[in-house]
């Protein structure tokens, strides 16, 4: 009986956090762009899957065509996710309000751009240029979507709530095409929300050194330039870049400029020890994360793909699990984060951060107690679950740990799947009322 009162009353929340109108705008903001991360995600599987996995196929001409294909739709989906999910966050917040949408969609980028940094240092070998005019992927991908999604948020408020004001309003005689009227009408408001974000950039710019993007990075990276080997390090350096996927921003990307040259010298050391007849010391390693914490993706995707196939009810739901669980195989997880979705969704968020912490646990433990080998051999991140957990460590018991985890991480997703079911069919029933 309290179970059913705290299922309900965790629904009751979740229902009005999803109805919340800037929290609405975000969800249907990643729902329209399904098709985008989709087309990225079946390009990802060929590149790094079947043109990258076969030997010999990238060096010919069709495995180069092919590649380069899938480059270019990658700098137009993934690399530019950002700027999309800013001008369809801003375009529907706008819509809540009673605006038209486009304006504000469009005021929401500018705002986004506008904290971008106007100059940006490239380097090749010992030469570096500063260029002016650029916008590099770091800022229009996934991995600055944060910053996207906050312009997005407070410029479309602001534009809406300026737009109101009489006194801003700029009169047009009624002979004026009510498009023409339109504009003029938020020329005012434009000008006022563009300055404000425009002004912020500079004066954090000035005043500490950095650019908006560079200090958010420094901020979140700083806490993990140290203990990798240690349980509290790496729980902590897990739970963090699961967190912020949570709104948007990659944390493997993030924080790959400080881990990934770590983990991955630690795999190298481990197979260095194996080599010279040692044993190896380095629990945690790229491939210890690829294998037990990242299968599936971000947040063990693979237990919430299952959970969903079994214990969902909700077509919608089931559809994206199927459309999403091939590139879930290979650890490719924007479908199922973006179009479910896991971003932002209150739901799945708790899980979501949950089961990458126990996967951690298990596959320390079991390395640290002497049930499965250490991982030593560094893997493609795409090689599917299972297979990946035999090839990094050698050792058959490496995928029996990660069935462990599978089954663990589904025990966890489960009861999340059965209250989304729930929320949803609570939301039917309210709206037919």
């Amino acid at each position: 009986m309290e179970n059913n009162r705290y299922v309900d009353k965790l629904v009751e929340v979740a229902g009005k956090i999803s109805n919340q109108r800037h929290i609405k705008a975000i969800r249907d903001a990643f729902a329209t762009a399904i098709p985008v991360t989709i087309a990225a995600a079946v390009f990802l599987v060929i590149n790094y899957v079947v043109i990258g996995q076969i030997d010999g196929l990238a060096s010919t001409a069709f495995g180069q065509f092919i590649g380069e294909v899938g480059t270019q739709v990658s700098k137009g989906t993934l690399d530019f996710l950002g700027v999309l999910i800013t001008f369809l966050i801003g375009y529907y917040l706008a819509k809540t309000y009673d605006a038209d949408g486009p304006l504000e969609g469009m005021i929401s980028v500018v705002a986004f751009i506008a904290l971008a940094p106007s100059v940006v240092k490239l380097s090749e070998e010992a030469t570096t240029i500063n260029a002016s005019g650029v916008l590099t992927t770091s800022i229009t991908g996934s991995s600055a979507m944060l910053i996207g999604v906050v312009s997005a948020l407070v410029a479309s408020t602001l534009m809406c709530k300026l737009s109101s004001v009489k006194a801003l309003q700029i009169r047009m005689p009624d002979s004026v095409p009510t498009g023409v009227a339109k504009a003029f009408n938020g020329l005012i408001p434009s000008v006022i929300v563009i300055s404000i974000f425009a002004s912020l950039e500079v004066a954090i710019r000035w005043g500490t050194g950095s650019t908006v993007p560079d200090l958010i990075v420094t901020v979140l990276q700083t806490p993990l330039k140290s203990g990798f080997q240690s349980l509290p390090g790496i729980l902590f350096y897990v739970f963090l870049s699961t967190f912020v996927f949570i709104f948007g921003i990659h944390g493997a990307f993030v924080f790959g400029a400080i881990s990934g040259p770590i983990l991955l010298q630690a795999t190298v050391e481990n197979s260095t020890a194996i080599a010279s007849n040692l044993a190896p010391t380095n629990i945690v390693t790229q491939s210890f994360l690829d294998v037990y914490v990242y299968m599936g993706g971000g947040g063990t995707m693979l237990c919430l793909v299952i959970a969903l196939f079994i214990f969902s009810k909700r077509d919608d739901e089931k559809m994206v699990a199927r459309i999403g669980g091939v590139p879930s195989l290979f650890n490719i997880s924007e479908p199922i984060m973006f179009g479910l979705p896991v971003v932002y969704n209150p739901i799945y968020a708790i899980p979501f951060c949950l089961v990458p912490i126990f996967s951690t646990l298990i596959g320390y433990f079991a390395t640290a107690w002497g049930l499965v080998g250490h991982t030593i051999v560094p893997i493609p991140w795409v090689t599917p679950p299972l297979l990946s957990g035999f090839l990094s460590t050698g050792d058959i018991r490496g995928a029996i740990v990660q069935l462990v985890i599978l089954v663990v991480g589904i025990a966890i997703y489960t009861p999340f799947v059965i209250i989304s079911n729930k929320a949803a069919k609570k939301q039917a029933t309210e709206v037919i009322e």
